[in-house]
């Protein structure tokens, strides 16, 4: 999109929520995200057509155990999409073979040097998946099982880490 294309986005996305909640006397789940996402600019303006083509690019990626050309597509071609989101749009098509990169399963894997780069680094992406998956393989669990067993020991610590804007 060129940038008047983007303020008219802007513009109609506004005027569609405005519309959409102006007689409600509260908001919904929904609706909250709509407005969070609209003005943390979080939500991709990219047309189904291109999210088609952009997520069946990243999936032959994944499907190949391509890690970081899967992780790429959709980090550079999706606005809003950094490391954690494109590692859950993987983990949610292919929960058997990648996993989300979570700052909660970082710290119990002991990996706290990951922390400052994990959100951008292709690299520790790398790391933390082909760690994720032997761990899992030698506890003989499922990924997403090995995966969520240390972010719930991270919960019985009662050291969730909230994420903050």
């Amino acid at each position: 999109m060129n940038r008047k294309e983007i303020l008219n986005w802007y513009k109609e996305e506004f005027e569609s929520i405005s519309n959409g909640i102006k007689n409600k006397n509260s908001l919904n789940y929904l609706d909250f995200l709509r407005i969070r996402n609209f003005k943390l600019q979080n939500s991709s303006r990219a047309e189904e057509k291109e999210i088609f083509e952009i997520t069946k690019r990243a999936f032959e990626f994944a499907k190949n155990d391509q890690i970081k050309e899967a992780i790429s597509v959709l980090k550079e071609n999706l606005n809003g999409v950094a490391i954690p989101i494109a590692s859950t749009i993987l983990a949610m098509r292919f929960p058997e073979k990648y996993a989300i990169i979570d700052v909660n399963v970082i710290n119990q894997l002991g990996k706290i040097e990951w922390l400052e780069k994990y959100k951008e680094d292709l690299e520790i992406y790398e790391k933390y998946l082909l760690l994720m998956r032997e761990n899992a393989k030698n506890e003989n669990k499922t990924l997403r099982d090995y995966e969520r067993g240390l972010f719930e020991a991270e919960a019985k610590k009662g050291e969730i880490k909230l994420k903050k804007k």
